[in-house]
């Protein structure tokens, strides 16, 4: 199976924010650590937030964190999330 690009940035997000996980991560951050474009990155952030995965912060000193504790996401559900956007 191969994933989109839309999954594969959910788990990337979603893996670095559980490394860092109680700070804040900015999408700036992510971007540069995969090299990944900050527009696309945006996108899944967003729809992350409105999933419950994240708690995002907007204005100075943003960024987002996990809004559930890190063993209690589940992959298989970031895919699916993912696999049915399919926008990026």
């Amino acid at each position: 199976m191969r994933l989109s690009a839309y999954s594969d940035y959910s788990i990337r997000v979603l893996m670095q924010t559980a490394l860092r996980h109680p700070e804040r991560v900015t999408v700036d951050e992510v971007a540069e650590t995969f090299g990944i474009s900050r527009h696309h990155l945006v996108k899944v952030v967003h729809d992350l937030g409105r999933s419950g995965y994240l708690e995002t912060h907007r204005g100075v000193g943003g960024g987002f964190t996990l809004a559930q504790p890190p063993e209690e996401i589940h992959l298989g559900d970031i895919v699916r999330l993912g696999e049915e956007s399919q926008t990026v």
